[in-house]
């Protein structure tokens, strides 16, 4: 058995060989600022695309507006000339143009308001002709004239009519570009401000129109969208560098947690080995020195021979409850299921026969059990050796956790569904706080001398998986100073439930 627990305990890692955490945190601080940099290189460059995508709007909106402006002063002098042009056919058709000829032109121009022909021989004769209906409402006129072979004409104009004409032009794309880039190409009046104007959803730029036409102008606008939410560049790919510089510094700061558990699981464990490599440390010697005096004197007397080799037998007892504790931690470490086997076992025989047993150790502690035993209790499927460690432990909490008041009460007794093993000291008893905690393995209540009382904080782990291996339950009572009571429940079987005998079976694992 002490071969097997060397052996376990080289198993287990050295408090000194712990991983650095530098060396475990330097790849995930590299990534973080790789992820970080791939965040503002791609924000850079998503501003850069809305910035050229802006600047080639501008440039669009310009020329469209430009070109198409153009476009409107050729044709506006083109209807110019083509009055000009009809009239003078009207005067080699008609040798004295009169009424009729100047009427039948101002209908073919419609957007001629009034005229007046004024012939060069008899300024006197002049013919003037105007719409019936005619009425500004407020709409600029403006006046125009031109000089023919026997005369002058002078016309009055709409401008709106006369863009009206000629708005065929202004709906033809300067440009085709691909995708949405599209200017949308209108007409404007009272242009008081041209050039570039940023609006909401794109640029605009105004050109306006050349004279007499000063006041009137051609808006050119185009849309600029990069999506919103969601559907922008800019969003998505700095949101997704952030989720994995986010993910980064979560994997940091679990490898982080982790490591800090295992450097707290490290140094329980160095402490589990000092103490244990303590405690085997007294028995042995107890045992050897017991030993060599019962080998070497020839003087004892009967009654001294008896201490000697009772001496002798309660600390082996007390060497093997710490062998087998540690063999218990290490399969816990390992993750180990213990094989349990359940045989008929009378309870009452069971804790007669342990608290015997260890009755000389637990006196040699200044320690006195008392036991409140049912004698009703029929037998129950359990594993004799696993019920007895985890009866063990709770009298050895018992010893070690109590201060003047050195008296111990072990129950057994049984209900309608369970039958209940129960310990009781009058030791300094468990906080609150603490109450929740103290079936976690390697933890220990905190006390004032916490580190001068022997154990790793794995006896009442070991006692809750062993009771719910048996399909049972452990309750804990305590108040500080007054003590506390471990209450062990086992599911209560008949006798004829009894018969059946399940062998072996495995523990499950505490954690």
């Amino acid at each position: 058995m002490i071969e097997r627990l060397l052996v376990k305990l080289k198993a287990m890692p050295e408090n000194g060989r712990r991983k650095d955490h530098a060396s475990i945190l330097l790849p995930f601080f590299i990534i973080a600022i790789g992820l970080g940099v791939l965040a503002y290189r791609s924000y850079h460059l998503s501003v850069r695309m809305e910035n050229s995508v802006d600047k080639l709007a501008q440039q669009y909106s310009a020329y469209a507006a430009d070109i198409t402006a153009r476009h409107v002063d050729a044709a506006v002098r083109a209807e110019f000339i083509r009055a000009s042009e009809s009239w003078q056919q009207v005067e080699r058709r008609v040798a004295v143009p009169g009424f009729s000829a100047l009427e039948g032109w101002t209908n073919g121009n419609d957007w001629i308001v009034s005229a007046i022909y004024i012939p060069d021989y008899d300024p006197s004769s002049s013919v003037f002709v105007s719409e019936k209906t005619e009425s500004t409402g407020g709409k600029a006129r403006l006046t125009r004239e031109f000089y023919t072979s026997s005369g002058t004409v002078r016309y009055t104009y709409d401008p709106d009519r006369l863009l009206a004409r000629v708005r065929s032009t202004v709906h033809q794309q300067p440009l085709a570009l691909e995708g949405d880039l599209r200017a949308v190409v209108s007409l404007v009046t009272n242009v008081r401000t041209p050039g570039l104007v940023r609006a909401k959803e794109g640029f605009a730029f105004i050109a306006q129109l050349a004279t007499p036409l000063e006041s009137y102008g051609v808006r050119a606008f185009v849309p600029v969208s990069y999506g919103s939410g969601w559907e922008s560049h800019r969003v998505i790919s700095v949101s997704l560098s952030f989720v994995a510089l986010a993910l980064t510094m979560l994997g940091g700061y679990l490898a982080l947690r982790g490591m800090r558990k295992e450097a707290e699981t490290m140094k329980l464990r160095g402490a589990l080995i000092a103490n244990v490599s303590h405690e085997l440390r007294t028995p042995l010697s107890m045992i050897r020195l017991g030993a060599e005096t019962l080998k070497r004197s020839n003087k004892l007397t009967e009654k001294q021979r008896t201490e000697i080799e009772e001496s002798i037998l309660r600390e082996v007892l007390h060497l093997s409850h710490m062998v087998e504790n540690v063999l218990d931690v290490a399969r816990i470490q390992h993750r180990n299921a213990k094989a349990l086997a359940f045989t008929p076992v009378l309870p009452r025989e069971l804790v007669a026969t342990l608290i015997s047993t260890y009755e000389s150790w637990i006196k040699n502690k200044g320690f006195i059990v008392t036991l409140n035993i049912e004698e009703t209790i029929e037998e129950q499927l359990w594993d004799r050796e696993a019920v007895s460690r985890a009866l063990l432990n709770l009298v050895d909490n018992a010893i070690k956790y109590s201060a003047d008041d050195k008296a111990i009460a072990v129950t057994l007794r049984q209900n309608a569904e369970h039958v209940i093993l129960e310990v009781r000291d009058h030791g300094i008893g468990i906080t609150a706080n603490d109450l929740s905690k103290i079936f976690d393995p390697y933890y220990r209540a905190q006390f004032s001398d916490t580190q001068t009382r022997r154990g790793a904080g794995l006896g009442l782990t070991l006692v809750q998986q062993i009771v719910a291996s048996h399909g049972g339950r452990i309750e804990v009572e305590s108040e500080p100073g007054s003590g506390s009571t471990f209450r062990l429940l086992f599911p209560r079987h008949t006798s004829a439930e009894s018969r059946h005998v399940p062998g072996l079976v495995h523990a499950p694992e505490p954690f």
